[in-house]
């Protein structure tokens, strides 16, 4: 079943062309990684698949949908997420606080203006339950900036997940994180985000090779290639662009 669908899609900045004439499909429960050296536009076009950019031309579609002049917190609302590259969680808050502020968030009852976000007893359980899966309901009531990079990292993907969205778009998810960090980043990204389309924009090859069935490269704002870990790894063109390597004829 398709999921999400981007076709023709292009940004400029004025005349810089960072995306052109982007197109792909993205089917339920695949896990597709977005790779392509510095530059390429892997952050632009995430940008503007949830909406923080509008596409100069071309369309989005989201659960069959047309989404693309929708705002970030309306696609919210149909099933999408978002982490970021750079930390977007609430420092000066505990853990359990930026917990009950995602879940508040993509409610109908966060128009209640007049009732604490704490006042929700069902948030509340999802809450520790959440915190207890990534181990780190001990430290509920600490601020945020006094966790590790590492942990920061396992709160901001829990908090991507815990609205349960359809399509997850995961931007550098492991930077930063040691060996032992990524491993379990890719054990708590399957055992999350179980039936999720997850779109995740990586550096990293041993990581997305691990976590990945599908490839799209993206080189100067345009997919050079779409297929399997296997397909990419020996594609004469990625190899070649991407890679800095030549495959050679057997």
């Amino acid at each position: 079943m398709e999921v999400m669908r981007i076709k023709n899609v292009a940004k400029n900045f004025g005349g810089l062309k960072v995306l052109q004439d982007v197109s792909f499909c993205l089917q339920a429960g695949e896990k597709v990684a977005l790779i392509g050296p510095n530059g390429a536009g892997k952050t632009t076009l995430v940008n503007v698949l949830n909406g923080l950019l509008s596409p100069t031309s071309g369309n989005i579609h989201l659960l069959g949908r047309d989404v693309t002049k929708l705002p970030p917190y309306e696609r919210v609302a149909l099933g999408l997420a978002r982490s970021f590259q750079v930390s977007s969680l609430f420092p000066a808050l505990s853990l359990f606080s930026n917990v009950l502020m995602a879940l508040y968030g993509v409610q109908k009852s966060r128009y209640q203006m007049f009732r604490s976000f704490t006042g929700y007893p069902v948030n509340n359980q999802r809450a520790r339950e959440l915190l207890e899966s990534i181990d780190l309901w001990g430290k509920k009531d600490i601020p945020v900036h006094e966790l590790s990079h590492g942990e920061r990292r396992r709160l901001e993907i829990v908090l991507s997940i815990s609205s349960r969205p359809r399509v997850l778009l995961l931007d550098e998810p492991n930077a930063g994180l040691s060996s032992a960090e990524t491993s379990n980043l890719i054990q708590m990204i399957e055992n999350f985000a179980v039936g999720t389309t997850t779109l995740v924009v990586a550096h990293d090859l041993d990581f997305i090779y691990r976590l990945c069935h599908r490839v799209l490269v993206l080189y100067y704002g345009e997919i050079i290639a779409d297929g399997s870990c296997e397909e990419i790894q020996t594609n004469q063109k990625v190899c070649s662009i991407y890679l800095g390597t030549e495959v050679k004829d057997a």
